[in-house]
């Protein structure tokens, strides 16, 4: 159903919203503090975040007449107001995303276009002036046609190390996650704000990373970064050192020491920990799902035996003639007096419903009839509440 959908899709931008604003408030103290490996793996939350709100939600309790709402999704919108927008909606949501995936096609194979392969070589070569790792499925290292010309033999070994630990750490695939939430989110503006920063997080892990396992090259590194023509081709499914990254941030990076073993652990309990507060803050402000249908449905009917006195028949209505019917559910507590009233149908609607519910609260029923032995439970009862024009006096209710 359309507004299903739609209301998936506003609860996944709701959830993902507060991640993004987690992480970008985070991602630098994480950073200065416990690396750039932590800043990287807390990216991981974004679509954490968004697969927790597809998890189904906790059901409301049978007895619940209102379901309370956390104050995160409180501003969504009710099925029955995004009905009639629903399709409109969706299509122009279809219309969006697939208008960004058609333009991140293009410019991969833009890029792809320039590549020269070479059969059973370990790396490719480009007119793109700058080293990359490009393929989801067979990633391959793509080099600019001087790469000999321009780097020394260990700023070379470097360049091949930083761009095959692209390969080894994934980072190709978790571009293309990046790539398919901004097709999916297009709509939302801190989602292409967050696609930078992501990829300046793992250029800077990686660098982290190459230099872990060259600690003596750092003056090398630095001088293979500065001798990168950078480019703005923006690869949408691909790492490469492009001229959206701070390159001074990189460089004095190099300057700092890495993490001890104690402060990556603590780093890796302290992301898990955010990451797994987000997703859990993301699933439990869902709106509970409905009850069961069979918990959720009136437990009996009205007995001779209850005591269910009329509310009295407005002056206002009495004076137009006009009728209509309040079907109330109340929910019975085992002293017999209501606990719970809500108004399951009215029509008119919105003319007799307080009337209705405020005689309902004088209710008295025989408690405890619905149970199979006999003992005091507590049930829903619906009773239809008649205001006829007929009975100026009062409205009636089934006694």
């Amino acid at each position: 159903m359309a507004s299903d959908a739609l209301l998936e899709l506003i609860q996944a931008t709701l959830a993902l919203t507060l991640a993004l604003v987690a992480v970008l408030a985070l991602r630098r103290t994480l950073r200065h503090r416990f690396g750039a490996g932590a800043a990287y793996a807390l990216w991981a939350t974004v679509p954490l975040a968004v697969l927790a709100v597809l998890v189904p939600a906790r059901s409301a309790a049978p007895t619940q007449a209102v379901a309370e709402v956390p104050a995160l999704f409180a501003a969504l919108p009710s099925a029955e107001a995004t009905r009639s927008l629903a399709p409109a909606l969706l299509g122009l949501w279809l219309a969006g995303a697939g208008a960004l995936a058609l333009l991140m096609v293009v410019r991969q194979r833009r890029f792809q276009r320039s590549i020269r392969r070479a059969p059973g070589q370990p790396t490719d070569t480009s007119a793109w002036a700058t080293p990359a790792v490009t393929g989801l499925l067979r990633p391959r290292i793509v080099l600019p046609l001087d790469f000999a010309a321009r780097y020394t033999p260990d700023e070379q070994r470097l360049v091949l190390a930083h761009e095959q630990l692209h390969i080894s750490r994934g980072d190709i695939p978790a571009q293309g996650l990046a790539t398919l939430l901004r097709c999916v989110f297009w709509f939302h503006p801190l989602v292409h704000v967050a696609a930078t920063r992501f990829r300046f997080d793992q250029e800077l892990a990686c660098d982290a990373s190459v230099i872990a396992r060259f600690p003596a090259a750092r003056r090398s590194y630095g001088e293979a970064m500065l001798k990168t023509q950078l480019a703005g081709f923006g690869l949408p499914v691909g790492c490469h050192w492009q001229s959206s990254h701070p390159l001074k941030e990189r460089i004095s990076m190099l300057k700092h020491p890495l993490p001890g073993l104690r402060r990556r652990r603590l780093a890796s309990a302290l992301v898990a920990t955010l990451a797994a507060g987000t997703c859990l803050a993301a699933w439990a402000a869902q709106p509970a799902a409905p009850a069961d249908d069979a918990a959720a449905k009136p437990l009996s009917t009205v007995a001779d035996v209850d005591v269910l006195t009329p509310p009295a028949y407005p002056a206002e209505a009495a004076a137009k003639g006009l009728g209509g019917l309040v079907v109330l559910d109340v929910l019975v507590g085992t002293d017999g007096v209501p606990k719970e009233i809500k108004v399951s149908q009215s029509s008119p609607g919105g003319v007799f419903d307080q009337l209705a519910v405020d005689a309902a609260w004088k209710w008295r029923f025989n408690a405890g009839r619905n149970g199979a032995t006999g003992e005091k439970v507590e049930g829903w009862v619906r009773v239809p509440v008649n205001f006829s024009p007929d009975k100026k006096d009062e409205a009636s209710a089934p006694l």
